[in-house]
């Protein structure tokens, strides 16, 4: 009867220790950028949690280095993500200044938007870009666009 006790201890120990077990409310989020023109520059995300700020201040802001782009795709890890609601716009920053060069009010780089909304000449709304974080490991693609001789390509 004792050494159950122990063993029931042990394992009640081995189990419920800080690493072993997977009750942490954050995960990895991995994103996939899809349709990118070339290798150039980097990739530049902003991530709102709400729509205050929606999409011109995000509440977060990452980049990374594009590196080799593969078949027009490019894939990101970003790593303890609390589990929750978030929206994440996306530039395709050519020459690494971290701002959307326009012309005449048209977008000389490319973007993007968390949940792929449709085309239209204004930013969507952060509800047609949000989605539920609430799994250790998600992944999600957003697919690039760009403007070009008047017309989205």
């Amino acid at each position: 009867m004792r050494n159950r006790i122990i063993t029931v201890c042990i394992l009640y120990i081995i189990v419920c220790t800080p690493g072993f077990c997977q009750s942490s409310s954050s995960g990895t989020l991995n994103v996939k950028f899809n349709g990118l023109h070339n290798d150039l520059g980097q990739i530049a995300i902003g991530i709102n949690r709400t729509q205050d700020g929606w999409p011109r201040k995000p509440h977060q802001e990452l980049n990374w280095k594009k590196g080799k782009v593969e078949d027009g795709s490019f894939s990101v890890e970003i790593k303890d993500i609390p589990f929750g609601t978030y929206a994440i716009s996306v530039l395709d920053d050519e020459n690494s200044n971290l701002e959307m060069d326009m012309t005449l009010g048209i977008p000389r780089e490319g973007w993007g938007f968390s949940m792929n909304p449709p085309f239209t000449l204004s930013a969507p709304k952060f509800k047609e870009c949000s989605f539920q974080f609430i799994k250790h490991d998600a992944e999600i693609t957003i697919e690039m666009r760009y403007v070009g001789k008047g017309k989205e390509r």
